[in-house]
């Protein structure tokens, strides 16, 4: 029996929200989009803030939402826990008077909960006098001690210290945590928790699949770029492929018909002028922006591939690039993986 199945659509505004999703039981499946996607939607949804415009909602096998026969449970009586980004701690109750505060909850499941997530000595506390951590850990142990089937959680990592993420990270990898639906935007975060991810664009399922699945064959832009790759749409003929630009790009390997071209920025070499040797796809650039990544540089190309490239500093001063610079771009066919759309 599945956790969660949903096979659904409602409109918020403009917002067509239609989305077929399973969670199993001992799953944690991350969703990722840009904003206005649709994932804090679609969680309000599960945890019934919205209902359905048309199909199905179960939980726990249990229909919780369907419209044109009147099943449909408010939020109350789903098996869910749901941890908003403002956390909507009570004021006026302590740290332990917040985690027991729903029904059935007894004292030796609030005392386990405040042990794991470090928040014992922090019991008789307001949440005014936690920290941001320290309140974000409250209200994920509100909404795991009434032992729901499913827990959500929208960006459960955001400004957390180390500490508060360490043993957050710990609560939802534990063997006896339900299965957890989260929305972050953090890939880092999706990949290390994640056992499968749900890419979310305009209000639909555009990509699925585990984490290396999709950082390897990403399917849209949004999503090479969460991987960190560069993504063009072509059309193959052999071992030549034209971008929607008219740019050819020579391959290692033959293919046929439209088709998606993914390059790791590491893979495009710069140069001051057209370089020799053995790149098979050349061509000039100018520089547009220059992001900082950890010990490397991410530099942003346009003309008639327009990708990012990424280099040390070192190759940043002895190019002497900046923005509006103009450079030699190459990167070998070997290095252009190629999947059929």
């Amino acid at each position: 029996m599945s956790a969660l199945s949903l096979a659904g659509m409602t409109r918020m505004g403009d917002l067509r929200l239609d989305v077929d999703l399973v969670v199993e039981p001992d799953e944690t499946v991350a969703v990722l989009g840009p904003n206005g996607a649709g994932k804090t939607s679609l969680l309000r949804l599960l945890a019934g803030l919205l209902s359905l415009d048309s199909g199905a909602l179960a939980i726990g096998g249990a229909t919780v939402d369907e419209p044109g026969t009147g099943a449909f449970l408010p939020p109350h009586l789903r098996r869910v826990g749901w941890v908003p980004q403002d956390r909507l701690l009570f004021p006026h109750l302590t740290v332990a008077g917040n985690v027991g505060f729903g029904p059935g909850v007894d004292a030796d499941r609030v005392a386990g909960l405040l042990d794991a997530l470090g928040l014992t000595g922090l019991a008789y506390r307001r949440p005014d006098e936690c920290s941001g951590g320290q309140a974000q850990r409250v209200a994920l142990a509100r909404a795991l001690a009434t032992d729901p089937v499913v827990l959500l959680l929208d960006e459960p990592s955001a400004a957390l210290d180390v500490e508060s993420r360490h043993l957050i990270n710990g609560v939802l990898t534990a063997a006896e945590a339900p299965a957890t639906l989260l929305v972050t935007h953090d890939p880092v975060e999706a990949a290390t928790l994640a056992d499968r991810l749900i890419v979310l664009e305009n209000g639909a399922v555009s990509q699925a699949g585990s984490p290396r699945e999709v950082r390897s064959r990403p399917k849209t832009r949004y999503v090479a770029s969460l991987a960190g790759l560069n993504l063009l749409e072509a059309t193959a003929s052999g071992t030549v492929a034209v971008t929607a630009l008219g740019t050819r790009v020579v391959l290692a390997e033959p293919a046929e018909g439209p088709v998606h071209l993914v390059v790791p920025p590491t893979a495009v070499a710069l140069h001051r002028s057209a370089p020799d040797g053995s790149p098979r796809n050349v061509w000039q650039a100018g520089v547009t922006d220059l992001q900082p990544a950890f010990e490397r540089i991410r530099v942003v190309l346009d003309g008639p591939l327009p990708v990012v490239a990424e280099v040390t500093p070192a190759a940043v001063e002895e190019l002497g690039l900046r923005v509006g610079s103009e450079v030699w771009a190459a990167v070998k066919a070997t290095e252009v993986a190629c999947h059929a759309i």
